[in-house]
């Protein structure tokens, strides 16, 4: 599951950047900034519990 979230957070962290670069002050680009952030956060805790 960690892998997933972090495949996750990966391709939002891109869409967010692709979205940023479109239109400067487009607000959905940095909510997918942060959401994949939070996801990394999450998964990182994934991989510490599990291991």
């Amino acid at each position: 599951m960690p892998y997933v979230m972090l495949t996750m957070g990966i391709f939002m962290l891109v869409a967010g950047f692709e979205k940023i670069q479109k239109d400067r002050k487009e607000f959905w680009g940095y909510m997918f900034v942060i959401v994949s952030i939070f996801i990394f956060f999450v998964s990182a805790q994934g991989f510490i519990v599990n291991a």
